[in-house]
């Protein structure tokens, strides 16, 4: 079974990073996406120290409030989820200002260890961590290995030039366009079956741009050699965000597996509830809500909508209308999560294009 992201293992820019690219130099602000690295507390201005919730805490297993703290797996850089601030070693991002809140919540303390992304789900099956926090989605074939906690609704998005007239909210209307993806992610399978379907149809095929690394996807959309790049939501949203103005987000979309979450090894059913009893807790004090808004993770996007299917399929996700994550929920059991994909397009995005 494989154990990479729902759509790929990422190496994205730092905010300066994405704005220094050059078409021939190396991506200011990267980082190596293995190794170890610590960080003990939020790095972000926005996300201040949360206190202890005594009924969190009373649900941590002996064995974590002994240790005195919560030992987290991810893989940087995976921007804005996880990744490296200007000193290359110092994690930042959404899932390490919400991983360290979540760790206090409960008494503990957050000591995050960054190690390739396939390591992580055997990392934890072996007992060298104690959960893995990394853009995991919560897919049926991943649910046989681990159970997860959910914290943040995912999915993709289409990512072009503002000002370019491009309009796209699915992928069979990519016919006659230069896609950029990243290589051996899922959206290459979705644009490559379009680009037949497109042939069949007597139109255009997409030449699909395979790109090895997500810095030069959005580089080859910013020089003109791409007319669309395809890639996970909170990704390109966050290329657009720290674009100046440049690209902007013409559409997103959520999957059967949008709803992301905290991989924890199987069986750990006390380490589960403390851990979506903390989630809970953060998500009703407002502090969820917080550090959602400075990373732009798991909140809705101004101006777009969930497909009324969706809506259907999500709601008992703990998933709001407006696609923010508005209670956490545990996943033990493979037949909660349809298998395969099916894609809930939104519309597209106005003033953007």
């Amino acid at each position: 079974m494989s154990h990479k992201r729902r759509c790929r293992s990422l190496s994205f820019l730092t905010a300066a990073g994405l704005l220094a690219l050059t078409a021939c130099g190396a991506p200011a602000g990267s980082s190596p996406a293995t190794g170890t690295a610590s960080a003990t507390g939020s790095s972000s201005a926005a996300a201040p120290k949360s206190a202890a919730v005594p009924e969190v805490q009373a649900l941590v297993p002996d064995k974590y409030k002994s240790s005195g703290e919560l030992v987290f797996a991810t893989n940087a850089p995976y921007a804005p989820l996880e990744f490296f601030k200007d000193d290359n070693k110092t994690l930042t991002g959404f899932d390490i200002d919400l991983g360290t809140a979540i760790a206090e919540t409960m008494g503990l303390k957050a000591r995050w260890e960054n190690i390739s992304f396939d390591s992580i789900i055997p990392g934890l099956q072996a007992a060298k961590y104690d959960v893995g926090m990394a853009g995991f989605s919560v897919e049926h074939e991943r649910l046989d290995a681990m159970d997860f906690v959910s914290y943040y609704l995912s999915g993709g998005g289409f990512l072009v030039k503002k000002g370019s007239g491009i309009e796209v909210n699915a992928f069979d209307q990519l016919c006659g366009y230069r896609v950029a993806v990243q290589k051996g992610v899922s959206q290459v399978d979705a644009v490559t079956d379009a680009s037949a379907t497109c042939t069949k149809n007597g139109k255009k095929p997409i030449t699909v741009l395979q790109i090895p690394d997500q810095n030069v996807v959005v580089l080859t959309l910013q020089s003109g050699r791409a007319d669309i790049a395809v890639g996970d939501k909170p990704q390109v949203e966050y290329a657009a965000a720290h674009s100046g103005n440049a690209m902007c987000v013409i559409s997103t979309y959520q999957t059967s597996h949008s709803i992301a979450g905290i991989a924890v090894p199987k069986g750990n059913t006390p380490l589960l509830k403390a851990l979506q009893a903390s989630i809970n807790s953060l998500i009703k004090s407002g502090g969820y809500a917080e550090i959602a808004k400075t990373w732009g993770t798991g909140v809705a996007v101004e101006g777009a909508t969930l497909s009324a299917d969706y809506e259907k399929v999500s709601a008992p996700w703990g998933v709001g209308p407006d696609g923010t994550v508005i209670e956490s929920k545990i996943f033990t059991n493979p037949d909660e999560i349809k298998a395969g994909h099916t894609y809930y397009f939104q519309p597209v995005m106005k003033g953007c294009a």
